[in-house]
């Protein structure tokens, strides 16, 4: 009997350290298993970019707005070589027969017309197009019938590249030409491609203000200079919406007039005849030193288009292709991710280039899961974040499968060590004695199971 207690007691105690663990919790025998195990549903956001580690990184691409839906407007096109234009002719060789050429542009910017021969074209409107021919005609037959249109535009140009079947720069022909067709265009989108990078230069509307150099051959006058501050007209020199000016006792003699904005101490105030007060002049007016450059400020747009939802229907997304557009094409994977440490399978991993969301637990379940000794929370990052540069962060694999912390999007290049714990190796022994026989399993042998189930029957 006293074998039969100990067995029990060793038993329950097996019993005692399952019950701890919990059914809905992640076991603190085996940390290697991981979960969340809760019946309340939840929702985390997937990370494609840590901030911690790529602070110098600029995101790339916008989502579209209502205006890259609009149709371009081309009523300011002017024709260049290139160009396809038809020209329509009456009577040039019979009486009310007509003639009907294509003439493409030549790189000197005419087209070579039936029996008028070179007609300069280049520069001129489509609408402009149709006189300039019939006074060419006209020289010949008097009052011709003439028609003339351009037929297609090579002057807006768009470019397609990347992971794409025929990359290419193609005429943009239409004013309406949308993404999808721009692509079709391209050979199509590929099962593999995921995004198109749309890279667009737009104007800015306002100009940029920047100070005019001046001229260093003139010996800057200090002594007159703080004169001015002395006397108090020194009072508006550099004055800003910050400093206080009292106005009412400004005067005529104390602030001069408008002055040159290279002139040193220039105000920002004038004396208004007409209202016979001190105004204060705007930015526009070129003021304390500062000139306005009106020379066009471009900068790059980017726009970054989902292709598997575009091509599932989204019409928001279908954006109206831009003269100078340039379209990149890119793929999801086409790497490899490295996984080290205490995992089932270490070695370098295929970012599969179907799976747009290949994050730090799927790559954990692709290489066979953590191994025995594995420490969920201790998994450290390592990432390329530059020329030469390498980052480092810890994630922790728990608190992701816990629905704590969001999942990461993991990049070419990658690599994922898996620590372990101190602790972790006594609780792998507990739990492989715990294994060899099936737990502390209940053993009778032929000397007291008599004791527990009886004396046999003699039949």
């Amino acid at each position: 009997m006293r074998i039969f207690s100990s067995g029990l007691a060793c038993y329950g105690m097996g019993l005692t350290l399952v019950g701890l663990t919990g059914c809905q919790t992640d076991s603190f025998v085996d940390p290697s298993v991981t979960g969340r195990w809760e019946h309340q549903p939840t929702t985390l956001p997937i990370l494609r970019r840590i901030h911690a580690i790529e602070i110098g990184e600029q995101i790339v691409g916008e989502t579209p707005s209502r205006e890259d839906l609009i149709a371009n407007d081309f009523s300011d096109y002017r024709i260049v070589p290139g160009d396809v234009v038809t020209v329509t002719a009456f009577d040039v060789y019979q009486p009310g027969q007509p003639v009907t050429v294509d003439r493409v542009v030549d790189q000197s910017g005419y087209v070579q017309l039936p029996e008028i021969g070179l007609v300069e074209v280049q520069g001129l409107l489509p609408e402009e197009l149709n006189p300039s021919v019939r006074a060419a005609y006209g020289r010949l037959l008097g009052a011709p019938q003439v028609d003339a249109a351009l037929v297609q535009r090579t002057g807006f140009r768009f470019t397609v590249n990347g992971f794409i079947a025929q990359p290419n720069v193609y005429p943009l022909v239409r004013s309406d030409l949308r993404l999808l067709e721009a692509l079709s265009q391209a050979g199509g989108i590929l099962d593999n491609a995921r995004y198109a990078v749309v890279r667009r230069r737009v104007q800015l509307d306002e100009p940029i203000e920047s100070e005019p150099e001046f001229d260093r051959s003139v010996p800057l006058d200090l002594d007159g200079l703080l004169d001015r501050l002395e006397g108090g007209a020194g009072a508006a020199i550099g004055a800003t919406e910050d400093t206080f000016i009292d106005v009412d006792a400004l005067t005529e003699s104390t602030l001069p007039e408008v002055q040159t904005p290279n002139e040193i101490g220039a105000s920002p105030w004038r004396w208004d005849t007409s209202s016979g007060a001190w105004q204060k002049l705007g930015a526009s007016q070129h003021l304390a030193g500062v000139v306005q450059d009106e020379s066009p400020v471009f900068i790059d747009r980017v726009l970054r288009i989902p292709l598997q939802e575009l091509r599932r229907g989204d019409s928001s997304l279908d954006i109206v292709v831009r003269p100078g557009d340039s379209i990149l094409v890119e793929r999801v994977g086409d790497g490899n991710i490295y996984i080290d440490g205490e995992i089932a399978r270490p070695g370098p991993y295929g970012i599969p280039l179907n799976e747009p969301y290949f994050t730090l637990s799927r790559a954990i379940t692709s290489a066979g899961g953590l191994g025995p000794l594995a420490e969920p929370d201790k998994v450290d990052l390592r990432r390329i974040v530059g020329q030469d540069r390498e980052a480092i962060i810890r994630l922790d694999l728990a608190g992701i499968r816990n629905g704590t912390e969001p999942d990461v999007v993991l990049r070419p290049s990658d690599q994922i060590i898996v620590g372990t714990g101190f602790w972790n190796r006594p609780m792998f022994i507990l739990r492989e004695g715990l294994r060899s026989n099936y737990g502390f399993s209940l053993r009778l042998d032929r000397n007291f199971g008599n004791d527990v189930f009886g004396f046999p029957s003699d039949s």
